[in-house]
């Protein structure tokens, strides 16, 4: 029976998220303090979580007219002559149609997120530098930031959306095929050398000891196709939102701040987004049986295929799929404009939020310049 794997699968699912936890356990902290401070900055607006939600339902109207257009595709390549019944037939216009129908669904969808994040980066970050500005709901930041992204930025999102994605997954495989190229060194430099200098968000350490960031100790994995990632990069979207310009030069921008910093191996820290698939991944699950449950006992069948139940299932899961992707995109996206903001404007966040801003730069560690400074002074 199928329900026998309940149980096993639900214990290797356990089994794997406590053995995921040991690996990571020292750097759960770390990963707390941005998701704390990304959560709050996406609290400041309640328009975040409208748009949020707005964009599921596109997207669940996007995925219903896909499947109505891969459905008539699908008959319209029925052989209806054939002496077994109808039977498709695969040929290579039909195969060119079926793949033509998915990476316009996946592009398109792609597009539906990106727009969430670009909206989501522009409202966090102008929360960064100018709180004064928000109120609980219904504020002109967001709708502005919303009308840009689905405008005069629309062309850059669409571009980026069909390109990060496949590349995303191509660097991803390369890491795993190869070793990480871990890089110990300090990121902290002498004051002497930049105390005349605008420094930015530059940390500084002017001891000998061992008194290192803790994004020194991140691996920086390497791989053939990192410098063309450098040019498209989920970044490159924040970018977009915070100064306007295109995905190209956006994304270039954003990856030499985090190299100057020598942050790539901590900004792209795999455990928070791990943490949301795992949660899109139980969802999709989660509705999946919801599918399931309605096939079997209440007597709706969804299809007349020949295996009701494995197609009720299925069509669960891809509801919730889409709609956890879109919905978790919010949070993605806020925790990616915190890693970018903290990087280029330490310091209107330490000057508007300074308890979430000294709690970054305790979990983050280091010496900063502009605290090294305060200390000089007392002497």
């Amino acid at each position: 029976s199928p329900y026998n794997s309940v149980p096993v699968l639900s214990i290797a699912a356990l089994t794997f998220s406590l053995g995921y936890c040991i690996v990571v356990w020292d750097r759960i902290p770390f990963a707390t303090t941005n998701l704390n401070v990304a959560l709050v900055g996406m609290k400041s607006s309640a328009d975040v979580l409208l748009v949020g939600f707005a964009m599921m339902i596109v997207a669940f109207v996007w995925t219903i007219v896909s499947t109505i257009a891969f459905l008539g595709v699908y008959d319209h390549f029925l052989d209806k002559d054939s002496e077994e019944g109808f039977s498709n037939s695969y040929t290579w216009l039909g195969i060119s149609v079926y793949m033509g129908l998915f990476i316009s669904y996946i592009w398109t969808l792609n597009v539906i997120m990106n727009v969430v994040h670009v909206t989501v980066a522009g409202v966090v970050g102008s929360w960064w530098s100018t709180p004064e500005y928000y109120t609980s709901c219904c504020t002109n930041v967001c709708r502005g930031h919303f009308g840009r992204a689905i405008t005069e930025s629309f062309g850059s999102i669409c571009f980026g959306s069909l390109v990060v994605p496949p590349l995303s997954w191509l660097q991803n495989i390369a890491h795993m095929c190869s070793h990480y190229n871990i890089k110990p060194q300090p990121i902290s430099i002498p004051i002497s050398e930049h105390s005349s200098h605008d420094v930015g968000s530059m940390m500084g350490d002017k001891s000998v000891k061992s008194d290192m960031s803790a994004a020194s100790f991140f691996p920086q994995p390497s791989s053939s196709f990192d410098d063309v990632v450098r040019y498209f990069n989920d970044f490159g979207f924040t970018h977009i939102a915070l100064y306007r310009e295109g995905f190209v030069s956006s994304s270039e921008k954003a990856t030499e701040v985090f190299k100057a910093r020598s942050w790539l191996g901590i900004v792209t820290d795999p455990i928070i987004p791990h943490v949301l698939t795992i949660i899109s991944l139980f969802i999709t699950l989660s509705s999946g049986c919801f599918g399931l449950v309605v096939e079997e006992f209440d007597g709706y069948s969804f299809t007349n295929f020949k295996k009701p139940t494995s197609t009720a299932f299925l069509i669960g899961c891809c509801i919730g799929m889409v709609l956890s992707s879109v919905c978790l995109k919010v949070v993605a996206s806020s925790v990616n404009t915190v890693l970018v903001c903290f990087s280029t404007a330490p310091y209107a966040f330490k000057y508007y939020h300074p308890v979430l801003s000294n709690e970054m730069r305790a979990s983050w560690g280091g010496i900063w310049l502009d605290e090294l400074v305060q200390v000089e002074n007392t002497f």
